[in-house]
């Protein structure tokens, strides 16, 4: 018993290490990808009907960590922090700021897909956010 109990330790321990290795490796697989401009479309979850419509067009991100997000009448500028399987992002939309984290579902060179999950009128919603590179920074 006493074997059994050493050896699943001993894989728990291994399997925990790896993906620590992992996680931090990829952090900078993201960095790499995300300078750029990226078309933005989306579908938004929720239970009931929100009548919430996002209007971004493009998002920019920039190797010095500035982002800017564009919409018909204008644009939202701040910073991003990219992690392993978040990007932060900090912006001001006339006059008021905003936090975003967007959970990375998947990731390529020219294609981003995010879960974001926000609260609208008091109620949970998700957005599954399709991002497609078309500039290359």
């Amino acid at each position: 018993m006493k074997k059994h109990l050493f050896y699943l330790t001993l894989i728990l321990s291994i399997l925990l290490t790896g993906c620590d290795k992992l996680e931090d490796g990829d952090s900078n697989v993201v960095k790499d990808v995300l300078p750029g401009g990226w078309a933005f479309s989306y579908e938004l979850l929720s239970e009931e009907e929100t009548g919430l419509e996002f209007e971004y067009e493009m998002v920019y991100f920039n190797q010095d960590g500035t982002v800017r997000i564009t919409y018909p009448d204008g644009e939202m500028t701040g910073t991003y922090v990219a992690g392993s399987s978040i990007i932060k992002i900090e912006g001001n939309i006339d006059g008021e700021t905003r936090e975003m984290i967007w959970r990375i579902l998947s990731l390529s060179d020219k294609y981003i897909k995010i879960e974001y999950k926000f609260d609208f009128g008091g109620q949970d919603v998700t957005a599954i956010v399709e991002l497609e590179k078309v500039y290359f920074d």
